[in-house]
Formats: C-alpha cells, structure tokens, sequence
C-alpha cells in the first residue's frame, strides 16, 4: 500500500523553533513528527511512501533518506512553488492504481490505520477524511455528517455561532485514484478549500471516519509543549527509544543523570545528555540528545533541543531552547519564552515570559530581555570583541584555539620566538597544543613551559628574551571557561594596537604563506617555576627579623596563589596555612586560632590583606609596598590612576615622583617597564604575596600601616549602553573645570573634600562611579550627585532624540 505524507510545512506560528527546520522536523520527546508518522504507516502495513516537501526540503531528504532505517520504501518531490495540499499530492503522486493514504507529516497520533481503510471500502466512498471529536472546535475546520455517516457540509474554522459539531479534519485522508483525477496539474489546488466542496456539490461521496485516539496538530509553541505533556502522560502510544522507569521517567541510553540530581515524573532524557549534580528536572520536561545539564540548575516544565547547554545554576520556566543554545551560569528564562537554534544567553540575564530569540542572537551577560529579539543588536561585545575567551567545550574549540594562536603569531615579525604554558587544568592543556599548532604554522618557535603560574610565565619571556607568549587558565568556578593571556616581549599583556591586530587577523582569517622549511619549531622549556621561585626568594630579604612577627600567615581561597608561595615561606621559616572555604568576615577570627599575624587573598586588580585587625584593600596594599621600596632607595614609581588622592599624597611624602597611569589595557604595567620603573612586588601577586610577609616578620608592616589614613569610599553605576558612555563622559569633561579634571582612566573631578571618578563599567554595560573622601557622608554626597548627573545627561538626550 502507498501513502502520501504533506511535509511541505513552513511552520509561520512555530517561529522561532521553525526558522532552522520544516515543521515535520520538529522533535517531540526526541524524535522529529515525521519520524512518528513514518512509524505509524509502517505498523499498519504501507510499504511505500511518497513525501511532498518545499520548505527547507534538504533537512528531510537527509533524515528520511530512502526509507529503509523505517522499513519503508520512500522518495520525496520538491514543490518548485506553492501547490496547496491536493496540488502537492498530485505533482508527487501523478497517478494511481488503488487507494492512497495521505496524511499531515506535521500532527501526531496514534490511530488505528488499518480500520479506518477497512470502513473506507466498506462505505463505497470516493474519500473518506479521518474526523476527531475536540473541545475546542473554532481552530480547525468543522465537519457535519449525515445519520449514514457521509459528510455533508464543511465549515472552515467557525465562529462560535457556527459550532453546529465538535468534529474536525485532522488532514488524514484516503482517496480513490479517480478523486486524484479530479486535480488539476500544475496549479495550486487544496483539499479542504477545493477539492472536497467540489466533491460534495458534483454527489461524490465523502466518508468521515470517526477516529479513536490520540491526535494532535502542532500549529503553535503552546500546542508544541502540550502534546510532549499528552505524550509522557499516557494519553498517546508511541515507540521510544528511552526505558521507562516505574515512576514514569523516560531515559535513553548513553544518558549521564548525577546521583544527587533530582527527577520528577514524567520527563525525558536523550541519548548522551547530562544532567549533573542539585540539578531540577522537573515534570514534563524534555532533554534531547546531548543536552547538558550543568549542576545547580532547574529545569521546570521545559524543552531542551539537541545540544543545548544549561551553565551552572541556569533557571528554565517553561521555556524551549532549540538547538546548541547556551544559557550562561545563573540566567533564568521565564515561561512562554522560546530561544532559537545557536543563541548564545550571556551569564546572570534575564529573558522575560513570551520573549523570542531568533537564532544565532548573542544577548549580553547580565541583561534583562523583555521585548523579541529578531534582528542583530549593537552591542558592547562589538566594541570589545575577546575571541580567546569562553567556554572550552563550546565557542572555545581546539580548531577555534589553532586559529587564535596563528592570528597572534602573525602579529610578529619573523624570526620570532614565543612562550606557552597552562594552569594545568586538562581542557587548558588540550587547547594548548591547538595554539601551538597554530603558531608553528606562521613560522613562529614555540618554547611549551608546561604547568606554571601566569607570573612565571611572564619571568621566562623577560628572562629569555622571548617575542611574546600565551598563558591559558580555567576559570575558578566555571568548569569548562577558559581564558587565554596574550603576553607581549615583556611578558605583559598585549597594548591595545596589538589587540587590534590580532583581533582583525583572527576575524578575517589572514595568514602568512610558510614554506616547510619556514614553519616554526617546537621545543620543550623546563624549570620555569623553580626559576621563578628563586626570584621570589630574593623578595624575602635579608633584613632583621623582629620575634615579635614570627607568627604565620594565612593565605585565604586563591589555592594557586598559595602553591606559588607556600614552598619560599617555608623555607625562609615562615609558617603558612590555607583556607579555602572561610568566609571574608570570619577570617579575623580564624587568624586568631591559628596565631597568624598576616592574612592574604587576590582580588580584581591585586591582593588584599588582614593585619592588626585592619583590612588593607588593593590600593592600601601598594601604597604599602611602596613606601616600603621607597624607603629602600625607590626615587619613581607608577600608580593608578585611580589611586585615592590621600594615599597618593602620603607615598609623595616619602620623596617619590609619582607617574599616573590607567589600569585598563594594562596601561600600568607597560609603564612601568618602559620607564624602568619595573617592580615585581607591584604587579604580580606572588611578588607582592612575598614582600608583604617579609614586612611582616621585619616589623615594618605595621609601622607603615600606622601612616594610612581612613578613606570613605562609595561606589554606585548608572546603566546605559555602551555608545552612550562616551556622550556621558564628553559632558562630564565640557561641564568641569580644567584644573579640577583629569583624564588618564575616565574622567577623575576633584573637590574640597574628595573626588569622583566615572568611568566605563566592566562589559561596558553602563557608567562606573566612584567617589571617596575623609568623610563617609560626603562620599555618599558626591556619589548620588553625580549618578544624577549622568541620569540627566542620558535623559537629555533621549529627549532630543
């Protein structure tokens, strides 16, 4: 027996789950439609079938193929413009023999098929059309028969007033080779529309078989996620590939579930999909095959595509990802909201209910999305593009890491050597042999110095001389992201002409031509990290120790910090011990059981410390280490820009020139290095680790700390894109006074009491402010009277806008 099956859908209302596949292709618990129907006419013994496609026929030609993975002989016809349904069925049918079945390859159902042509030649009709009792009868065309049961009338999609029968065409039809006569070649021709009015007004009689089961006809996003309810409910057979477990979970093999995931019935899991540990599943939720599932999550009533990703601690209300989407660590997506295939969800957003995203959009972290989001936005992303961060098992692929380390490597002027190394985390050490690859290919040597901190990293490129070199590190915290420095001949991160290169270099693919006798050579470096500690023993001086320090120093959270330190503490005989769990509030009273005079821990821009129950922040802490070089013969040193007007005055009192330059773009550093001004201590938290425990146990640490004055400090943000933040600093510079402005990192103003300093935020999301002064309540004074300032500029130009 031959049947017809329609698969030439676009699926307009399944948008955006529709833009990348045909309607038929859609999954339900794992499985396209099509591939439920195809499975159904096999059971009731079709042995052929013919398949009408037109939109985006490509992707079911690759599915389908000739039929045997279903048993069936099949072959599909490509409708070169619209032909309607009984048009399609005549371009691809042509002529018949004997009954034809046709159905809809978009709805599903589980009907008997073998009764329903049985009632056909037993009732002697022309066609007969597969009829289903529903509730809600005004979306679909109404059916009225006769006490024989022949149809008499049709009414399409009635109003409330036309609801004469809860009968409606489920688009599954049987006909008889003169019916198929009855259609014209080549025009576009429907069924319900033409051909069965037609049939009706010329006598040709219509059966309407009432059909028992299931059926369901996808038209929307709503009836999409329904019908997957119905489906782990009970209320549809099909035939699955997963095991059902007794209380009503469906899961395929190869599936990867933690035991201290939680599962609620029913739901389905696909073939390699991982759901990992304090993971939600919850009830009527579906992963299809390699979704991951990352630990913290929940998952509730929701619809996860092949390959999407959910980062640690995703929430899902009701949603559908479609598939490889990527929902970053603590983003959550409300119901109704549907994401399309390859959206990339920033961390920490918000995607409100209904919104959709229309594939392969980027929304930037830390963003709440409450409108359709169709066409590409501007973005700060655009304005600050880092293709050498992200996740290791996503955007940050082996083939992605060989073309970041040729882009860099053609930033050099041949012969040039360049330095490698890792933390030592298994995806950094994989993509580390893609770089390398990647650089040996311009012509690049390649010195791979292992396992080692980024500091250690830097020494060997100073030390020898190297061109440049790339340290790549996970991130603690997030599994899979990961991060790749890229280090300059000085072994600092690259300036900002360099970045551009390099970026532009990897954007348009341009690489220089090497012959085989031109491509780099790769070497193996060994003892970068003992090299290293060496020098950090240097910093522990020789000075005398006063007994009154010898107490230990505790270094909090940062374990590669401590593994960098805790063998040159030891053997200077300085006690060390780590914490790696307490909380900032309680580390003074975990001083005081260990006995340690010295607690230290990284921060964003430096270490931080605890000593005689006072907390010295990153800017505290290099004023420290300053006055102390200072007192050590140091005539010049770099601060940031940025530093607290007070703390800067107090180095000066010391006979030191200050020289001012901005953090960002590593402006600090490249400073330094080109002023001579070179201090280890100042930028590396190893260093800086080293010298503040040697201060300690001299006795100098406190003395110094005694000088520090109490800054108030208050910080606030007003949020604005990132084309707005120059208009917002241009007004800031036009409205001050100059003596009262500088200009190194953003715009600093003075006061009487204090200053402020507003700048881009970090992702440039918005306009940073930071006010201090002596006292708290003018700091909070002169916080909120700028925040209000920036209100006003961005206000003002919306106005005019």
């Amino acid at each position: 027996m031959k049947a017809v099956i329609m698969a030439g859908g676009d699926g307009k209302r399944l948008r955006p789950l529709s833009c990348t596949m045909p309607k038929p292709m859609v999954p339900l618990l794992n499985k396209p439609v099509l591939g439920y129907c195809m499975e159904l006419i096999k059971k009731h013994g079709f042995d052929e079938a013919i398949l009408t496609l037109r939109y985006l026929p490509n992707v079911i030609r690759r599915y389908i193929g000739d039929g045997s993975a279903f048993g069936i002989k099949a072959e599909c016809a490509v409708e070169d413009k619209p032909m309607g349904t009984a048009g399609g069925v005549k371009n691809a049918l042509r002529q018949a023999d004997d009954s034809v079945l046709i159905m809809s390859g978009d709805a599903m159902c589980d009907f008997d098929l073998t009764d329903a042509m049985r009632e056909h030649r037993r009732s002697g009709a022309a066609a007969t059309i597969l009829l289903k009792k529903v509730k809600v009868p005004m979306e679909y065309g109404v059916v009225l028969k006769d006490k024989d049961g022949f149809i008499s009338r049709f009414i399409e999609k009635p109003s409330a007033a036309e609801v004469f029968s809860d009968l409606v065409n489920t688009g599954i039809y049987i006909i008889e080779p003169s019916v198929l006569d009855m259609i014209p070649e080549g025009a576009e021709y429907d069924f319900s529309k033409d051909l069965f009015p037609r049939m009706l007004r010329t006598g040709m009689k219509i059966f309407g078989y009432e059909a028992e089961g299931y059926w369901s006809d996808i038209g929307d996003l709503t009836q999409y996620a329904l019908t997957q309810a119905d489906m782990l409910s009970g209320k549809c057979m099909f035939k699955t590939a997963a095991r059902r477990t007794r209380e009503g979970v469906y899961i395929e093999d190869g599936a990867k579930i933690s035991e201290r995931a939680v599962l609620a019935a029913p739901c389905y899991v696909g073939s390699d999909a991982e759901i990992g540990a304090k993971a939600y599943f919850g009830a009527n939720s579906v992963a299809c095959t390699g979704a991951r599932i990352d630990e913290r999550c929940s998952v509730k009533r929701s619809i996860l595509l092949p390959n999407v990703r959910l980062r640690e601690g995703a929430e899902l209300r009701g949603a559908i990802l479609c598939e490889n989407v990527q929902v970053g660590r603590d983003s959550v997506i409300y119901e109704g909201a549907v994401a399309g295939a390859g959206c990339d969800i920033g961390a920490r957003s918000i995607v409100g209910e209904g919104v959709k995203l229309w594939p392969y959009k980027r929304l930037e972290a830390d963003g709440e999305y409450r409108e359709n989001v169709i066409w590409r936005n501007e973005c700060a992303s655009c304005a600050e593009e880092k293709p050498e961060a992200g996740y290791a098992d996503r955007e940050l692929s082996a083939e992605k890491a060989a073309r970041i380390g040729a882009a860099f490597a053609s930033t050099a002027k041949l012969p040039a050597e360049f330095a490698i190394a890792t933390d030592g985390a298994q995806q950094c050490v994989m993509l580390k042999y893609a770089v390398m690859a990647g650089m040996a290919s311009q012509g690049v040597d390649v010195w791979d110095a292992g396992v080692c901190s980024r500091s250690a990293l830097g020494h060997a490129i100073r030390g020898y001389a190297f061109d440049g070199g790339i340290f790549i590190a996970h991130q603690e915290g997030e599994r899979h992201m990961v991060s790749m420095e890229l280090m300059d001949g000085f072994g600092l991160g690259i300036t900002n002409e360099t970045r551009r290169k390099f970026v532009n270099g990897f954007r348009e693919g341009d690489r220089q031509s090497v012959t085989r006798s031109r491509l780099g050579i790769i070497q193996r470096l060994n003892g970068v990290s003992r090299a290293y500690e060496a020098s950090l023993r240097s910093k522990i001086g020789h000075g005398a120790v006063n007994e009154d320090n010898e107490a230990c120093v505790l270094i909090a959270h940062d374990r590669p910090l401590f593994d960098a330190v805790a063998n040159v503490l030891i053997r200077a005989g300085i006690d060390v011990r780590f914490s790696e769990d307490a909380e900032d509030a309680k580390l003074p009273a975990l001083m005081t059981r260990l006995k340690a005079g010295l607690c230290i821990d990284r921060g964003e821009s430096g270490i931080w410390a605890i000593a005689n129950d006072r907390r010295l922040n990153e800017d505290e802490v290099q004023a420290v280490l300053m006055i102390a070089a200072a007192r050590s013969g140091q005539r010049a040193e770099v601060v940031a820009a940025d530093m607290p007007q007070e703390l800067c005055t107090l180095i000066s009192t010391e006979g030191v020139e200050l020289i001012k330059a901005p953090r960002v773009g590593h402006g600090m550093e490249h400073t330094a290095m080109e002023r001579g001004l070179w201090q280890d201590e100042l930028f590396e938290a190893e260093a800086a680790a080293i010298r503040l425990c040697a201060l300690k146990r001299e006795g100098k640490l406190d003395e110094i700390m005694a000088l520090l004055p109490e800054i108030a400090k208050e910080h606030g943000e007003v949020k604005c894109s990132w084309r707005e933040i120059g208009r917002v600093l241009r007004s800031l510079v036009e409205s001050g006074r100059d003596e009262d402005l500088e200009l190194i990192e953003g715009v600093r103003i003075a006061s009487d009491d204090g200053w402020v300093l507003v700048r881009p935020n970090k992702g440039l999301k918005g306009c940073s402010i930071r006010a201090e002064s002596f006292r708290e309540e003018y700091a909070k004074e002169l916080c909120d009277i700028y925040s209000d300032k920036i209100k006003a500029i961005l206000a003002n130009a919306d106005d005019k806008a």
